[in-house]
């Protein structure tokens, strides 16, 4: 005779209503409604993995493109200059190179510019008291008293310290002595000191073998003009800054650096290549033939507007274009530069390529058009990459949400469920005994 009711609740029937067979029902829920979720979620994770990848070429290309910008705050890479320069008296900057024409500029220095120099007679101890009396410095128009009576020479340094105008020290000039050193804080003459002592001071600051450098300006001649200045180092118009260092001839020699050009172009092109490569990737398929972007529009139509700046004219009577300077396009869509018939555009035609590239504010080149699209991708007002990031974020959360409510909703589901298998099993386990029981009077009878 079978044990048990119907099969149900024995240990020897096929099916028991224990935890295991909860666990078996809720896996194969978890398999039909939360897995095709999770699956969505991985992939619009790779999704958005892929527009960020694709964004971080994309600032490559706009970093490039600033080079060829019009309202660069930079120095635009047809500005770039290279300079040649003979002889030592000078050092030769420039902050922006735009404003510097070719050409070579000598200049020849005939004297320096020196600072006003003082020293004290010897001094044995520098922490005694001074005599009584006054220092007077006079620098231009202004004059500056010090009172020395019941100071010591760390005192008065430390007082003197605080005028700009001065450079002061108390010098160990040897083992047991120093001197007191005062010297202008600029050069020139405009900047010249002159001291006085009064009172019973005296430092020895009237002695001419202490007045040991003498204030005096730069004389220069750059390009047969003659300079009188109070400093070493002074600017030109064009933005040239000229340091002199020694008396004595220098020249600089500039001219347009055409390798500047040429090297942009061929950044621009391999990184537009790359993103031609990243993009296929993912609307394509990669290697594995896996298509990570569901939606290819987006990419579709920033590739082709980022294309067809190349084949539009440019100039103010729209006659140049890329082509006769040497870039093109292959078969396959990649940027091709030939380094050759751009190079000798640039040497035969430079203004024209700069035209092309840079153009003017009332018909823009190539790169300061492109630079602008590109970074309006990410504008966070409308931007086509910025918007098609946002509508994945908010898949995205859409889906995790999703997942939470439907994994919520199947936890309440077996919850109930293991509630109402216990009681069942407690009446199954009821009836059964009161199954044993009435088998029991059965076998007794017989």
């Amino acid at each position: 005779m079978a044990d048990g009711i119907l099969g149900l609740g024995s240990s020897s029937s096929g099916v028991t209503l224990d935890q295991t067979l909860i666990d078996k029902l809720k896996a194969a829920d978890s398999t039909s409604q939360l897995d095709p979720i999770t699956a969505e979620i991985e992939d619009t994770e790779a999704e958005i993995e892929a527009i960020e990848a694709v964004d971080s070429k994309i600032l490559e290309l706009l970093t490039v493109m600033e080079s060829f910008d019009l309202y660069t705050s930079d120095t635009n890479v047809f500005d770039e200059v290279s300079a040649n320069t003979t002889g030592d008296s000078v050092v030769f900057d420039a902050a922006d190179t735009s404003s510097l024409n070719a050409g070579t500029i000598n200049i020849s220095i005939s004297q320096l510019a020196t600072k006003d120099v003082y020293q004290s007679d010897i001094i044995n101890d520098n922490e005694a008291t001074m005599d009584d009396g006054t220092l007077s410095i006079t620098i231009g128009d202004e004059t500056y008293d010090f009172v020395t009576t019941g100071q010591t020479y760390e005192e008065l340094l430390t007082e003197m310290s605080y005028n700009t105008s001065l450079d002061v020290a108390l010098e160990q000039v040897s083992d047991e002595s120093y001197r007191f050193v005062i010297k202008s804080a600029e050069s020139g003459l405009t900047n010249a000191i002159t001291i006085a002592q009064t009172g019973a001071l005296d430092l020895g600051f009237d002695n001419i073998d202490n007045h040991v450098l003498t204030a005096q300006n730069l004389k220069a001649t750059v390009d047969g003009i003659d300079y009188n200045l109070s400093s070493n180092k002074f600017s030109m118009d064009n933005g040239l800054i000229i340091s002199a260092v020694e008396t004595g001839d220098s020249s600089i020699s500039i001219e347009l650096d055409e390798s500047y050009v040429v090297n942009a172009m061929e950044s621009m092109a391999t990184i537009y290549n790359e993103l031609v490569d990243l993009v296929n990737s993912y609307i394509l398929g990669d290697e594995d033939d896996t298509i990570i972007i569901s939606d290819s529009s987006t990419l579709r139509t920033i590739m082709s507007d980022i294309k067809n700046f190349f084949y539009v004219s440019y100039g103010l009577d729209d006659e140049e274009n890329a082509f006769i300077y040497g870039i093109s396009f292959d078969s396959n869509g990649y940027m091709e530069i030939d380094s050759t018939v751009l190079t000798e555009s640039l040497t035969n035609n430079f203004d024209d390529v700069k035209e092309l590239f840079v153009g003017y504010a009332e018909k823009e080149g190539i790169g300061t058009g492109l630079k602008t699209y590109l970074d309006a991708l990410d504008d966070s007002t409308g931007g086509l990459l910025t918007s098609y990031e946002e509508r994945l974020d908010e898949y995205l959360e859409t889906l995790n949400d999703d997942y939470e409510s439907a994994s919520e909703a199947l936890d309440e589901k077996y919850e109930t469920m293991s509630t109402q298998f216990a009681a069942y099993t407690v009446i199954i386990n009821q009836m059964e005994n009161d199954f044993a029981s009435l088998q029991a009077i059965i076998d007794g009878d017989d």
